[in-house]
């Protein structure tokens, strides 16, 4: 019987998904792989169907109407019968043993949720990235990656917090594990990579088109669950640095490189008015005052600075100094 079932949304992968599929049956523990098509119009059902005819007790097959990612998770959460779950994107790949020791670290560790690093994989190269070994739930809000796939979650307890995915919003990860992250009492930590993250321009993350209203309405709707329970002045600093890492960050840089000059001062005006009418002292937060070379980029950047430095980025990725 299978102790883990992963969650696998597709839409029009079927450059990828089979090499995906591959790594979950070639787990060294069996696993229950759910795949949910959301609507895709290439072969990808197809290729889905074969697998799933030759492993019928390992592949579960479902087509829904397009709707987005977000639902497709949701779609894929209530087939969900196993006591550990988890995801991954049809363009990525798991290393064999992944949920062999993911799965004995959750249960060593009584835990709740088990996270562990993975790898950002590019053309020629690829770099670990370390999502392990938070002291407590501040830490894990400060550092922890929005990334769905490096986890293993307890069934019974991500249902008990009646979370669901945003339908309809892009950033769905980062509205459901930041929230997740205020139930996390109980955490194991796997410190070995086993995720293998593409990246590509084909890739939802990094298309570059106006996402900037949805991740405003994510962010402010994280900041309001805190409200609600009661957590925010507890979490102050680190939802307002999580506003910082998304408005001054890498979505910033990413909206720099678009190329409509309108549209894109658009983008960038839109995340910015967001930071300031939320975080209008967000300069005087405490993880700025760390030191480091990102920090001192988001304290030195000012209102001018915002949109200046839009054409420094586009030089920068120009001369291919920046990815």
């Amino acid at each position: 019987m299978n102790d883990i079932a992963v969650i696998v949304p597709v839409y029009n992968g079927e450059k990828d998904i089979e090499k995906c599929l591959f790594s979950l049956l070639n787990q060294t523990i069996a696993v229950k792989i759910i795949v949910v098509d959301d609507g895709s119009n290439d072969q990808t059902g197809a290729i889905v169907k074969r697998m799933a005819a030759n492993q019928p007790e390992r592949i579960f097959y479902y087509y829904k109407e397009n709707s987005g990612i977000a639902d497709a998770r949701n779609f894929g959460l209530s087939k969900v019968d196993t006591e550990y779950f988890g995801f991954l994107d049809s363009d990525d790949t798991v290393v064999k043993d992944m949920y062999e020791k993911m799965l004995l670290a959750i249960k060593e560790a009584n835990a709740d949720i088990a996270m562990s690093n993975f790898y950002w994989v590019y053309a020629k190269s690829r770099k670990e990235a370390k999502d392990v070994g938070y002291q407590d739930k501040h830490e894990i809000l400060e550092k922890m990656f929005a990334t769905l796939w490096n986890k293993l979650y307890r069934t019974s307890w991500f249902k008990e917090t009646a979370l669901s995915f945003p339908s309809g919003l892009h950033y769905e990860d980062a509205s459901i594990l930041y929230r997740l992250a205020y139930y996390m009492d109980r955490v194991a930590y796997v410190d070995e990579a086993f995720v293998n993250y593409y990246q590509h321009r084909g890739s939802i993350t990094h298309t570059f088109t106006v996402y900037i209203n949805d991740m405003i309405e994510v962010l402010e709707g994280i900041k309001h669950f805190y409200e609600e329970k009661g957590a925010f002045e507890e979490f102050k600093e680190e939802i307002e640095y999580l506003f910082i890492r998304f408005f001054l960050g890498n979505s910033y840089l990413r909206a720099c490189r678009i190329k409509d000059h309108k549209l894109r001062k658009e983008v960038l005006n839109k995340g910015y008015t967001c930071l300031i009418s939320n975080f209008p002292q967000y300069k005087n937060n405490a993880y700025l005052q760390k030191g480091g070379l990102k920090n001192l980029y988001f304290k030195m950047i000012d209102e001018k600075g915002y949109y200046r430095n839009v054409y420094l980025f586009k030089i920068l990725y120009a001369l291919k100094i920046m990815k």
